[in-house]
Formats: structure tokens, C-alpha cells, sequence
């Protein structure tokens, strides 16, 4: 009977500092959080696969555990030739030429968002946050493709919105086979300004 109150009384103790020692995280109601364990005391270490829900809050010990989350909103990157707006500050539009050989900048928006389920795989594999999946993956991939397939149309056929809109739906169709398996899709393509070059541009004026 003894034995049994000084074990009781030990366990006390260790999960009153336990307690003390842990830390609240939290999610916000557009967010998910991803638990990865430092330490593998019971089971392995590593990032869990269990995905914490929005608007939540939750207590893990810090020391054996790291924390992040992760946007499930829509979000638009802008690439401009507008140098105070967009996805980055300075001239970012995207350049080309079109299939009969004549230079031409587009202004483009990509709306995506991640697939919520496989924020644990974008974390162990892809990218720690946000800013890094949107820098090192959706802007680079966004800004190569597109320009194969906008420059299939000819100059010309840049005037005519329903064939922009054709292939701002190919170029959504062929950046998801590319970006699903980094668990990212691809909601909308959409273009906005776009610039000949200054000797086209004068002589269509001319015109």
C-alpha cells in the first residue's frame, strides 16, 4: 500500500512539471496545423501523419515537438509589369513570344490553395510554410509553363479573349498534373494586361 502511494505520488509530481513545461499552439479558422515529433520515446519520431483542425487549440511539450501550419484559403499570386503591386515588388509579368516570332509580356494571376489532407506530406517532403511552398514551387512552376502554352497563339489571336480563355484552361489543366502530387491545385488561370513589343506595338497603332 505504500509502495502504490509513492508511485501515485511520483506520477504527480512528473505530470504536474509535464504540464507546467507544455505549450499551447494554435490554428486559425483558414489554417491546419502539422505536428512533427523531435523525439521518438513511444513510437517514432518524425512528422505525424494526423492533421490538427482549424480554429483549434491544442497542448504539446515543446522540447520533443515542432509545430506548423499551413493556409487552406485561396490564394492569388499576381505577376505585373506594375512595379508596386503583385506578387513581388518590380516589373514581373511574364515574357515570351508568340508562335509566329513577335515579343510579348502578360500579366497573369494563379489562384490555388493546398489540398488540406496532405499538408503532413507538404511538410515532410516540400516545404515548411506558406512563403516557402509559394516561392520555391507554385511561383516557379506558374511562370515556366504558361509561357509554353500562351505562346502557341499567334500575335493576332491575342486580341481575341475566347482563345486566351482556351488556353488560360489548358495551362490550369497542365500546371495541376504538375503540382497535385506536391499538394497543391490549381483553381483558376487568369490573364490581365499584356504588351507587344515597342515596334509591334507602333506599327498596330499605325494601323
Amino acid at each position: 500500500m505504500m509502495k502504490s502511494k509513492r508511485i501515485f505520488f511520483v506520477l504527480s509530481i512528473v505530470s504536474v512539471l509535464f504540464l507546467n513545461g507544455c505549450i499551447f499552439y494554435s490554428t486559425k479558422p483558414n489554417e491546419i496545423g502539422v505536428r512533427t515529433k523531435k523525439i521518438g520515446f513511444f513510437g517514432s519520431k518524425g512528422v505525424i501523419t494526423e492533421i490538427y483542425a482549424p480554429g483549434s487549440t491544442y497542448i504539446f511539450f515543446p522540447f520533443i515537438n515542432d509545430w506548423h501550419t499551413f493556409n487552406t484559403n485561396i490564394q492569388n499570386m499576381e505577376m505585373t509589369a506594375k512595379i508596386s503591386k503583385g506578387d513581388l515588388f518590380g516589373q514581373d509579368d511574364i515574357k515570351f513570344k508568340t508562335i509566329d516570332g513577335n515579343d510579348i509580356s502578360l500579366d497573369l494571376i494563379i489562384s490555388y490553395r493546398i489540398f488540406p489532407e496532405k499538408a503532413p506530406h507538404i511538410l515532410a517532403y516540400i516545404a515548411a510554410s506558406d512563403l516557402e511552398l509559394r516561392t520555391k514551387i507554385v511561383r516557379v512552376i506558374t511562370r515556366s509553363l504558361p509561357r509554353d502554352i500562351f505562346g502557341e497563339l499567334r500575335t493576332e489571336e491575342f486580341y481575341t479573349a475566347e482563345l486566351r480563355a482556351k488556353k488560360s484552361e489548358k495551362a490550369k489543366f497542365f500546371l495541376n498534373n504538375i503540382l497535385e502530387p506536391y499538394g497543391v491545385i490549381i483553381e483558376r488561370v487568369l490573364t490581365k494586361d499584356y504588351r507587344f513589343n515597342d515596334e509591334y506595338q507602333q506599327a498596330i497603332e499605325d494601323k
